[in-house]
């Protein structure tokens, strides 16, 4: 009997903590889902707020966008307004400055345009009158060249006298355009600066005045050219006239130096400038420097009516038919020192015997021969004796 009542209160007591456990799930369980339920009412309230805060960016993102495209668009069409109006505030004053309203602004800008179109043509007469001087220039150049070269010794093919009829007749006629549009364009710019003058009584500095002083004051700076340069090419010009005349005579002269005689007054002119102009030189010359010209014989060469020349011994330093190496010979013999070197010409053989001593007799000579020392001119020295 009480084992029986003892196990019935085991299993009512066992089914009490049954069921106790089971509402104590039931009530975790519920807890959980309430928890859980609220958790997500929470993410989907926080989506929500999220999202409408993104919608508030970006509202206000396109609202600032569309303000800023607003106010370029303003500053484009400020910009181009005033653009625009400064553009006919110039049109306007380069109009009023083209077409004064005044009759003596009109004239000043009537009489400004011819004579800046006046200096274009003047300009154009001075490059012609320019290129002329030139032409002649050359010429001169080539003419004196010409007369240089033969003088030298070296044959040239006479260039023929230019005929400058057709030339000159063109200078003057040019020459002639130039001074009369000087004079022309001179007069203008005074016109130009009396008219300013009265206008400015009455206008001062109004943007006509302002713009027609500058133009004044440029058309008076390029005249002062223009005649500066009109003189100096006239200058020039009657200088290269003088000179072209004097090698015209120089030519002409020299044309005639064909005969004995005159070859030798200009071989004694020539030695005489050589050595007048020759100084002497700071670096020793070698026998390299020297070009002695033609070989010449151990043995005493003998020369029969040597014009110019006495009869004697003469020690020959060098033999040259080129005039130009002849002098470039004597340059260097002179620049070493020895400055009593001189020359003669053998009409038979056409060549230049240079030397600088002369004996009497063959047994001097020999003497001098053999006390002619180391200088590089003497290196090649050798004997020749004159009979006239």
């Amino acid at each position: 009997m009480a084992e029986q009542q003892a196990k019935e209160e085991a299993e009512r007591k066992a089914q009490q903590e049954a069921e106790a456990r089971a509402k104590q799930l039931a009530e975790q369980k519920a807890k959980e889902e309430a928890e859980a339920k609220a958790k997500e009412q929470q993410l989907a309230e926080q989506k929500a707020r999220e999202e409408a805060a993104e919608k508030a960016r970006l509202l206000a993102e396109q609202k600032a966008k569309e303000e800023a495209e607003r106010k370029a668009q303003q500053e484009v069409e400020a910009k181009q307004l005033a653009e625009q109006k400064a553009k006919e505030e110039a049109d306007a004053k380069d109009e009023l400055i083209e077409n004064p309203k005044d009759e003596i602004g009109k004239t000043i800008a009537s009489l400004t345009k011819d004579a800046e179109s006046t200096n274009a043509q003047q300009n154009k007469l001075l490059e012609e009158f320019e290129k002329i001087v030139d032409i002649k220039d050359e010429d001169l150049k080539d003419l004196k060249e010409e007369n240089d070269l033969s003088d030298q010794g070296i044959t040239v093919q006479p260039k023929p006298f230019k005929s400058v009829t057709a030339e000159n007749n063109k200078l003057n006629a040019i020459k002639s355009d130039l001074d009369e549009v000087i004079k022309s364009q001179t007069e203008k710019i005074d016109s130009l600066n009396s008219l300013y003058e009265e206008r400015y009584k009455t206008t001062k500095l109004d943007e006509v005045n302002l713009f027609y002083r500058k133009k004044i004051e440029n058309l008076k700076l390029k005249q002062a050219e223009a005649k500066t340069l009109r003189l100096q090419l006239n200058n020039r010009l009657e200088l290269i006239k003088e000179a072209t005349e004097f090698e015209k005579r120089r030519r002409i002269k020299r044309a005639a130096f064909d005969n004995e005689q005159d070859r030798y007054a200009q071989d004694r002119a020539m030695l005489q400038n050589i050595k007048r102009t020759t100084k002497p030189t700071e670096t020793a010359y070698t026998s390299d420097d020297f070009d002695f010209g033609q070989q010449q014989s151990e043995n005493i060469q003998i020369l029969k009516n040597v014009r110019h020349t006495e009869s004697g011994y003469y020690l020959i330093i060098a033999v040259h038919s080129d005039i130009k190496k002849r002098n470039e010979f004597i340059t260097k013999v002179i620049a070493s020192g020895r400055t009593n070197v001189d020359f003669f010409y053998d009409v038979n053989t056409s060549k230049y015997y240079i030397y600088y001593n002369k004996f009497d007799s063959i047994s001097t000579a020999n003497k001098a021969m053999e006390d002619k020392g180391n200088r590089p001119y003497n290196v090649k020295m050798s004997l020749v004796k004159i009979e006239n």
